[in-house]
C-alpha cells in the first residue's frame, strides 16, 4: 500500500511501558463491551488527561463537529488491571471514537483479534460473548481505531469487510499516518479519503 508517513512519527515497540513517551508508557486507547437490548456493543475510545480531551474538543467545535468526552471512571466500572500498569486515572477522560453493533462490530472483529494478538493481549473481554475491557497501547490502538471510524458509516457489507482488510494490511507508519487524518479537525475529509483508498476498487 503506497501511503505517504510523517517521518517524525514514533514507532512504539509492543507493550506498555514503550507504549507511549507522551504518557509515560500508559495505554492510550480502550475499548469497552456490553449488551444493549440483547445486542453487543463495542466501544473504542481513546483515553486523555481531561485538559487535553476538552481542548480537542473545543478545537472539532470551531469546525463544527462534535466528540463525546465522559470521565475515565464513568466508563471504565474495574480499575484498569495489568494491561494498564495500574496507573492513577483520576482526572483522565474517555472520548469516544465510535459505537458499533451489528454487522459493523462482526466486520471489525477480525482486526481487532489480530492486532491484540500481535501485541499478547487478550482480546476475548470484547470479541466474546461475555462483556469486558480491554486497554490498548497506541499502536496497537490507532489500528484498530482506523477500522473502526472507517466502518462506523458504511452500509454495504463487502466494503466493511474491504475497509477492515485494507487496515490489516497497513503497516504501523501508515496507521499512524491516517489516524492523523481521520482525526485532524482541520482534515475533515481524512475518513471519507481513508475509505476511497480502501473501498473505490468494490462495485
Amino acid at each position: 500500500m503506497s501511503t505517504p508517513s510523517p517521518t517524525d512519527a514514533p514507532v512504539p515497540e509492543t507493550g506498555f511501558e514503550d507504549g507511549t513517551s507522551v504518557h509515560g508508557g500508559r495505554p492510550t486507547f480502550g475499548l469497552r463491551r456490553y449488551q444493549d437490548e440483547g445486542q453487543p456493543v463495542v466501544v473504542l475510545y481513546e483515553l486523555l488527561p481531561a485538559e487535553q480531551a476538552h481542548a480537542r474538543r473545543e478545537r472539532h467545535e470551531r469546525r463544527g463537529r462534535r466528540i463525546t468526552i465522559e470521565a475515565f471512571d464513568e466508563v471504565f466500572d474495574d480499575p484498569p488491571t495489568v494491561h494498564a500498569r495500574g496507573a492513577a486515572w483520576d482526572g483522565w477522560a474517555a472520548v469516544k471514537i465510535a459505537r458499533l453493533s451489528g454487522s459493523r462490530l462482526q466486520s471489525v472483529l477480525s482486526v481487532i483479534r489480530e492486532a491484540l494478538g500481535e501485541a499478547g493481549i487478550e482480546h476475548s473481554p470484547v470479541s466474546s460473548t461475555e462483556g469486558g475491557e480491554v486497554f490498548l497501547p497506541e499502536h496497537v490502538g490507532v489500528k484498530v481505531a482506523l477500522a473502526f471510524v472507517g466502518v462506523k458509516d458504511l452500509r454495504r457489507v463487502d466494503r466493511m469487510r474491504g475497509l477492515v482488510r485494507g487496515v490489516a494490511r497497513m503497516s504501523t507508519e501508515e496507521c499512524y499516518y491516517w489516524h492523523a487524518k481521520t482525526r485532524s479537525p482541520s482534515s475533515p475529509n481524512g475518513v471519507k479519503a481513508l475509505r476511497t483508498l480502501l473501498t473505490d476498487h468494490i462495485n
